[in-house]
């Protein structure tokens, strides 16, 4: 090493030379290394193999160099004084508390991907994050749009959506059936509401644990309990008949499962048989009952028939043959309510509600009732008459019980009816009853007697002394109340029709009042086109037209409002306008159309577009022209590639259109969304043919929900929206199926609509309120 350094010596600068006054080799070392020589003097030193006496080289150390990393962020809205919402990136978590720009703690490389969520919001705050998926790049992000708004626009969201059933315990808890939410509520004897078993607004058919299980309450759901306080529930959709122990766990008794309760679906009566657990079947499933055996009585709506269901889960048919009743059509042979008295006697009504028969010996015997006697009249037999019977208990005396439209109602066993309440009578105070429409019934084992009241959406509560009350649990926010926010009330729990302007405002299709709603953006609710309660057809300024039942609407590019106008629930429709200065007209009939849902749409040269939801497909009308037949229902089908089931029918009533002017309707039959091209050209645009549920993907892989005619809505984007009462979905350009994540949580609609802004807000109608949130 010595010789090394000094024949290095002789070919060093003057300038390094004089480092070498310090007269050490490991300075001399560090010099070379200051010098930028380091290196190539460590390459000679390895090519010489090293020096003599077991010297070794000192290893250089290069500082790592450290990767750039960068900054997620963006900015947030509306969110109210004190409130907050959270926000996550994966296991990041930021909490933000005031409007304006926020960034997450830690960085991100070049390269790595992120995906902005909303966690969650202070209570009644719905939030919802846009851009928040991407790849960062090589700069601090801060595109991540969060935008909040109050969930509750106008009226109030009851805990309680729908009741399908109800029934108490012997300690005086309430189970009820909720048919809009999909779980079962608990009312503790103390008031208290909680979910006892069901996953909210979660279809499905899951056993287990009653945290986790699912159900698929329709309105025709039941509940039953035993006097071991099992409960069990009829699923009508799938087909079984399920148990829940006081323990918590949710099991299915017996029955094969069903995969949809679509009618077509449905095989012939005899297919549905006997036997044991899940080797018997069932074809609908009703109203139930449980015996002092512990047995399970239910009705089998699709076979006509009582099935008994013992505790090991052996399904038998009750044997039952009509006596002869020359005076009872066949058409009101069919079962509908069960009930069971004290000595074991099985009674029911028919499926409509007139009459009540007793089985005897395996024979069915008229009790009471006289369908050609309109409404609910006292009598004995066949002098007595009902308007339709819901719910019937047998009472610790053993009278039957039931409610009959707006009257609770005593048949004693030689046929006697009475009426106990409602229709003009008035409880020990002197309060009138006030019911609308009773559907559900339980009996307290105190003696109370407990009502829900579909028609106002109450529990009314009749206790043994005779006084009634309103239950806070369900105390009926319903009714045509104009106010703001929490202090209007909206029309019996549904609306015909939603749509939004460019404002923000909301209208609702109230056909029960006769009016046009409006919803403005602070939540003040009014009447905007229609006298309240007076139909009719006058024209002129929309505070003094009459309207005979508003059922669908929609704006034009102006900002006019078009809607359908239903005589009296006839297939006979007008198409009227309310103009932008107030003024409303009559343009035209709409070709005539069934059923319950209707569809306008006007696309960007004002041309109208109807949908004939029972007849042959979909009616257009130019300007100033005639309504014609645009596209007939034969030329979907041929789009669907034979892929049609036995279904050879298209059952639509939805309607959107895109900035194109291409038209999109759903067939609820197939359980597909169609494109219609100006030039008449359709095509299957989005889900699986005869496949429903909530599976995302594309065409032909993606699954749209199985809904009641839910409606089609377009953002300003193009990008589509559909639902039910599981997820509101969203279809782009494409026709890919996502399920967006909202920020109003899981609310159960009728229907909703989509902001005309810049700025997409979706509105949505539940069985009380207007809900809103903003898009994603």
């Amino acid at each position: 090493m010595k010789k090394l350094l000094d024949s290095l010596w002789h070919i060093l600068s003057p300038v390094t030379k004089k480092a070498a006054m310090i007269n050490r080799y490991d300075e001399l070392q560090n010099l070379f290394r200051r010098a930028g020589c380091g290196v190539a003097l460590l390459a000679v030193l390895s090519a010489c193999g090293g020096g003599s006496g077991g010297d070794t080289a000192t290893p250089s150390t290069t500082p790592a160099v450290e990767t750039p990393r960068y900054l997620l962020g963006g900015t947030v809205s509306g969110l109210l004084p004190g409130a907050s919402v959270v926000l996550t990136n994966g296991t990041d978590k930021v909490t933000v508390t005031a409007n304006g720009p926020f960034s997450f703690a830690g960085k991100l490389a070049a390269g790595a991907s992120y995906e902005g969520k909303v966690d969650s919001a202070s209570a009644g705050l719905g939030c919802s994050i846009a851009q928040g998926a991407a790849t960062m790049g090589s700069a601090d992000v801060s595109t991540l749009v969060v935008r909040c708004l109050p969930v509750l626009l106008a009226g109030v969201q009851e805990k309680i959506q729908q009741v399908a059933g109800m029934v108490s315990d012997a300690a005086g808890n309430y189970y009820i059936a909720d048919a809009g939410n999909q779980v079962i509520h608990k009312l503790g004897i103390d008031g208290t509401l909680s979910v006892y078993t069901g996953v909210m607004g979660k279809r499905g058919a899951d056993d287990g644990p009653v945290s986790n299980a699912t159900f698929s309450f329709i309105g025709g759901s039941r509940l039953a309990i035993d006097r071991q306080a099992n409960l069990f529930v009829s699923d009508y959709c799938h087909a079984v008949l399920r148990k829940i122990t006081p323990e918590g766990v949710v099991s299915t008794v017996a029955g094969q499962r069903r995969s949809s309760c679509e009618a077509d679906d449905l095989e012939p009566a005899s297919a549905y048989v006997d036997g044991q657990g899940a080797q018997a079947r069932f074809g609908l499933l009703g109203s139930l009952i449980t015996d002092a055996n512990g047995d399970v009585l239910l009705v089998d709506i699709h076979k006509n028939a009582i099935r008994r269901v013992t505790a090991s889960g052996l399904v038998s048919t009750l044997p039952c043959a009509y006596a002869l009743m020359p005076e009872v059509p066949s058409d009101f042979r069919r079962v509908g309510r069960l009930a069971i008295d004290p000595a074991g006697n099985v009674y029911f009504s028919d499926v409509t509600g007139a009459y009540i028969f007793r089985i005897e010996n395996g024979v069915a015997v008229k009790v009471a009732g006289n369908r050609s006697q309109a409404g609910s009249v006292d009598g004995i037999g066949g002098a007595a008459s009902f308007s339709r019977i819901g719910s019937m208990h047998f009472n610790r005396d053993g009278a039957l019980l039931l409610v009959d439209g707006a009257t609770v109602r005593k048949v004693q066993a030689d046929g006697k009816v009475t009426t106990l309440f409602g229709a003009g009578l008035h409880d020990a105070n002197g309060q009138a009853a006030g019911f609308k429409q009773l559907s559900a019934m339980l009996l307290e084992p105190s003696g109370a007697l407990v009502v829900y009241d579909q028609g106002r959406h109450m529990l009314r509560r009749l206790d043994q002394d005779g006084i009634l009350s309103t239950l806070p649990a369900l105390s009926g926010h319903i009714g045509l109340v104009d106010g703001v926010g929490a202090a209007a009330r909206l029309t019996l729990g549904y609306a015909r029709a939603v749509v939004a302007d460019v404002a923000g405002n909301v209208y609702l299709a109230d056909d029960v009042n006769k009016v046009i709603r409006r919803v403005a953006p602070d939540g003040a609710v009014s009447i905007f086109a229609g006298i309240a309660g007076q139909d009719g057809s006058v024209n002129g300024a929309r505070g003094t037209a009459t309207l005979e039942g508003p059922v669908a609407m929609a704006f034009d590019t102006k900002g006019d409002l078009y809607f359908a106008d239903q005589y009296h629930g006839q297939p006979w429709l007008t198409l009227r306008k309310i103009n932008k200065q107030g003024e409303v007209s009559s343009i035209a009939a709409l070709p005539t159309s069934h059923g319950t849902r209707f569809a306008l749409a006007v696309d960007q040269k004002d041309n109208i577009y109807w949908v004939h939801n029972v007849g042959n497909g979909i009616y257009r009308r130019p300007p100033g022209g005639e309504f014609s037949l645009f596209m007939p229902y034969d030329n979907a089908l041929k789009a669907l590639n034979g892929k049609i089931g036995t279904r050879d029918y298209i059952s639509a009533a939805t309607l959107a259109v895109d900035s194109q002017g291409g038209l999109y309707f759903e067939d609820v039959q197939h359980h597909v969304i169609f494109k219609l091209a100006q030039n008449g050209d359709v095509s299957h645009f989005a889900g699986t043919a005869l496949q429903s549920g909530g599976k995302d993907g594309p065409p032909g892989i993606g699954h749209l929900p199985s809904s009641d005619y839910f409606p089609l809505m377009i953002d300003a984007n193009d990008n589509l929206y559909t639902g039910g009462q599981d997820a509101i979905r969203r279809i782009d350009t494409t026709g890919v199926i996502s399920t967006p994540q909202l920020g109003w949580g899981s609310p159960v609609l009728s229907t909703f609509a989509i902001g005309r802004g810049v700025l997409g807000v979706l509105y949505g109608f539940t069985a009380q309120a207007v809900i809103q949130t903003p898009l994603p």
